[in-house]
């Protein structure tokens, strides 16, 4: 009950006003419209391997992102995932209690083959917990914003509806699972278990927004190579939902900043996701 409470509680620690709630929503609408105008034709290179792409249009969006949050949260830290100066400030300051997670395109390969599968997030994480987050869809023109004492909102135009929590999983019945393609490779015995059917989605932001549209039971990421940005804006929206968000081996997920890697498996679903992933997931031996 006391982890419940100071969970409710860290939004007001967060001192984010609706006037914020608001313009960041917008901001990641922005930022979303800025990026479809930018497809036809983006520039396209390489970070780190030929696999991990980056476009003009995620550079675009995160100096949009950056510098706007930076103006209006003077005090807090600012990382995107392609901004390495940020990243870099982050990690050689001491502990930062307030620090803004922006993931400009998640689903950069599914911008580049324009299947619409990518999304723009925004993350705050107070303290080491994911207190609220924005995610943008640009294909569908919906924004998916909230966080734990707060709810989970949809928008899509000038429509605001509320998201109600959903039932639980039976945790020996059937799930609707979305994982990412590359970590269903690396589980390849996933694909037949008979309890499991595979939901295809692209982004992280995306397959927690298919949990609350009621198309898909629980997101899974088994391979321990997550980054706070790509957690911290679903995190935070799934918890307002009532999702459980933990990992096989616990039962809440943290930001141990500076730390910007996580080295633990992720789950966010419907209640009883984390009791089913533990009964199904683990490879038998």
């Amino acid at each position: 009950m006391g982890a419940k409470c100071t969970l409710a509680r860290l939004l007001t620690f967060a001192h984010l006003s609706n006037e914020d709630i608001e313009i960041i929503g917008r901001l990641a609408q922005q930022a979303g419209e800025l990026a479809m105008a930018m497809r036809e034709g983006v520039d396209i290179s390489h970070k780190t391997s030929l696999d991990d792409k980056v476009t003009g249009a995620d550079r675009a969006l995160s100096k949009l992102i950056t510098t706007t949050l930076k103006e209006r949260f003077p005090d807090d830290c600012v990382i995107s995932e392609e901004d390495e100066e940020h990243i870099l400030s982050l990690k050689n300051s001491s502990a930062q209690t307030r620090v803004w997670m922006i993931d400009p395109i998640d689903g950069t390969q599914n911008y580049i083959m324009g299947d619409g599968q990518y999304c723009v997030m925004i993350g705050l994480i107070v303290n080491m917990h994911a207190v609220f987050g924005w995610v943008y869809e640009p294909h569908s023109n919906i924004l998916y914003y909230g966080g734990p004492g707060f709810g989970a909102f949809k928008r899509c135009g000038k429509q605001v509806q509320r998201i109600e929590n959903l039932p639980a999983i039976d945790p020996t019945a059937r799930a609707r699972l979305a994982m990412g393609s590359r970590d269903r490779k690396k589980h390849y015995w996933i694909d037949k278990l008979a309890v499991v059917d595979l939901v295809k989605v692209g982004s992280i932001g995306l397959k927690v927004a298919r949990i609350l549209e009621k198309e898909a039971d629980v997101f899974a990421h088994l391979s321990c190579k997550l980054k706070t940005w790509d957690t911290a804006g679903p995190a935070a929206i799934a918890l307002g939902a009532g999702l459980e968000v933990g990992g096989m081996e616990f039962d809440q997920l943290l930001f141990p900043l500076p730390d910007l890697l996580h080295n633990t498996s992720i789950i966010m679903g419907r209640p009883g996701s984390l009791a089913w992933c533990r009964n199904h997931l683990r490879r038998k031996t």
